[in-house]
């Protein structure tokens, strides 16, 4: 009999200490979530200094070229001068005995305004990168480096195609089957 009393004391310890130990992390996690979530929170917040602002924006506009034939550099306020085209969706069978195919949709940066044979310059880009899409087998495209490789490949060639024109190029979306 005594060991049954002894056992039965036990058991409730048991429960007890395992039910404080819980209610002790539960605690320990929120505070430790709180706090994580201040440091971030704080973290994305400007400076109060006022000053900051316009030291940073000297910095970067010190840091322009000025080898550009004299040309002073851009204030801070005067717009980019940047055109964003969509070229046709592109849907070739790529090279290999797989004779799988893709869809591109893609973007492409212009620098400078919109010119008159801006449509010409995208359909040719366009055709470009078609006869090269023609060229990639489908074992360059399976990985992430190789859809990024492809990518800075299509990169290359509009800014061939453009004369230095294009400053990137957008992979909206790239499917293979």
């Amino acid at each position: 009999m005594a060991e049954e009393t002894e056992g039965k004391a036990a058991g409730r310890g048991g429960k007890g200490a395992f039910i404080i130990a819980v209610v002790l992390l539960a605690v320990v996690g929120a505070g430790a979530g709180a706090g994580f979530s201040l440091m971030f929170l704080n973290a994305g917040a400007a400076p109060h200094d006022a000053g900051a602002g316009k030291r940073d924006l000297q910095i970067v506009q010190g840091s322009a070229k000025h080898g550009e034939g004299g040309a002073a550099p851009k204030s801070a306020s005067e717009p980019s001068k940047v055109l964003i085209s969509n070229l046709d969706p592109i849907l070739v069978t790529l090279s290999g005995p797989q004779r799988s195919w893709a869809r591109l949709e893609l973007g492409v940066i212009l620098d400078a305004p919109a010119a008159a044979d801006d449509g010409v310059l995208l359909k040719s880009m366009t055709e470009d990168i078609m006869s090269y899409m023609r060229t990639v087998p489908l074992t360059h495209v399976e990985s992430a480096a190789g859809v990024e490789y492809l990518r800075e490949d299509i990169e290359e060639i509009a800014r061939l195609r453009s004369k230095g024109r294009a400053r990137s190029v957008v992979l909206r979306s790239l499917v293979v089957e």
